[in-house]
């Protein structure tokens, strides 16, 4: 009996030995990991690199999408370009009459400019009875005639196209061109410049030159590749102020033929150089130059420019603008007389360009039937169509050479005042009914067509 207990007691021990040795195995202990600080420091940085560069790109976002953004949301109201009313001719035996001025001023310069007028008058008639024109005389005219020039100038200012070269050795060269243009409205907004972009052409910026030296910024805002007229604008906040404030010229009237024999002064650069100062007459006003659904007076004088370069402005003897000078205008004559584009036919083309309303295109070419053709040819009254451009909306409705359009839309074409009047009223890729008149061997039908507009490139 004892000899089992003890055996028993023996077992004990060996489970309990057993279940101490099991034991050290399930208490070990579990040691932490070491903290790696450059990498922890890495993925710090990149945190802070991220978040910059993230908020760097949120804030040009918003840069250039917040004016898109405020546009829709409160669109902001564009002021329109409405040039200033023209002005009466003034009778032929005036040679001076009051300028466009403040109207505080106005009653005494006018009295300045009569009593000019008079000593003038009275210096001439004295020349006269003697037989001959004195050189007091003479030069006083032409001090009169500068004065004029110079109150002229006041509204015109150099525009001036910067564009850059490389040449063979690839150093960077600037080339520099320059125009004159002439500032034909100012708004709440801007200034709007006419000039002629044909020498600025491959410019990548435009610098504008103001009458006190001040040199500014500008953009252009449109251009017509036919007559080479661009409008340039520079915003008010940078215009000069005080005393040397840019000013508007005041416009002619219609260009009549009364306007012939009359003088007249090129401003601007007539000589190819700024500042260059010309004085002759008109010597005709009956010429045009006539592109697809357009067509502009040509004023040609008796001054001889720069049959290259030519730029600037024609004004009367009221400081009026008659015309503008393009290479286009010039090229319409030969050699190197001063020719412009008279101011009345450029007008709706100047406010177009200045609001960057579309051009619309029909691509007729033509001319009017005068009431003598219409009495004594019978060819029905409205534009006797000389030439349609291959591919064009007119060309795709049926119009041919021959053709006379009678009607636009609602509009019934009288002559060409008409039809422009009409074009003008339209929109882009807009429908329009179109008359026109056949002869078909016996007489005139009527033939119906319609015609897609598009907006002139």
């Amino acid at each position: 009996m004892k000899k089992q207990e003890k055996t028993t007691e023996n077992m004990n021990s060996v489970k309990d030995a057993e279940k101490v040795s099991n034991s050290n195995y399930v208490s070990e202990t579990i040691r932490r990991r070491p903290i790696n600080r450059r990498k922890l420091l890495r993925r710090m940085i990149t945190t802070i690199v991220m978040a910059i560069l993230f908020g760097a790109i949120a804030c040009i976002t918003f840069i250039y999408l917040e004016p898109v953004i405020s546009d829709r949301i409160s669109p902001e109201e564009i002021t329109r370009v409405e040039l200033p009313e023209t002005e009466d001719e003034v009778a032929p035996e005036e040679l001076l009459t009051e300028d466009s001025l403040e109207k505080a001023a106005i009653e005494e310069e006018a009295a300045k400019l009569a009593e000019m007028e008079d000593e003038v008058t009275q210096n001439m008639l004295e020349g006269a009875i003697n037989g001959e024109i004195s050189m007091k005389a003479y030069q006083t005219i032409y001090e009169e005639l500068y004065s004029i020039a110079k109150e002229a100038s006041k509204s015109l200012v150099i525009v001036t196209g910067v564009s850059q070269e490389t040449d063979w050795f690839l150093n960077e060269i600037e080339n520099i061109n320059e125009t004159s243009g002439v500032i034909v409205a100012i708004n709440d907004q801007a200034a709007y410049i006419v000039a002629d972009i044909n020498g600025l052409t491959d410019a990548e910026s435009y610098r504008v030159i103001f009458n006190n030296g001040e040199e500014k910024e500008c953009e252009l805002k449109a251009k017509d590749t036919n007559t080479g007229l661009a409008v340039f604008t520079v915003p008010v906040s940078k215009l000069p102020t005080g005393d040397d404030a840019p000013r508007t010229i005041a416009f002619s009237g219609s260009v009549a033929p009364a306007i012939v024999g009359r003088p007249v002064i090129a401003v601007g650069s007539p000589l190819g150089q700024s500042g260059s100062v010309c004085y002759g007459i008109v010597t005709s006003n009956n010429r045009q130059i006539t592109y697809a659904d357009y067509d502009y007076d040509i004023l040609t004088t008796d001054i001889t420019g720069s049959g290259v370069n030519a730029s600037g402005i024609l004004v009367n003897t009221s400081g009026n603008l008659l015309g503008i000078i393009t290479k286009q205008s010039t090229e319409s004559t030969s050699g190197s007389l001063i020719t412009a584009f008279g101011i009345s036919g450029i007008r709706n083309l100047i406010e177009q360009l200045s609001n960057q309303d579309p051009r619309i295109y029909i691509g007729i070419h033509g001319a009017e039937v005068t009431e003598r053709i219409n009495a004594t040819q019978g060819i029905p009254m409205g534009i006797y169509v000389t030439d349609v451009d291959v591919g064009s909306p007119a060309m795709e409705a049926g119009v041919a050479a021959g053709d006379v359009i009678t009607r636009v839309g609602t509009v019934t074409i009288n002559g060409k005042a008409d039809y422009h009047t009409a074009i003008k009223d339209l929109a882009v890729d807009e429908e329009v009914v179109i008359n026109f008149m056949r002869f078909n061997g016996t007489e005139f039908v009527n033939i119906e067509g319609t015609v897609r507009t598009e907006a002139m490139q």
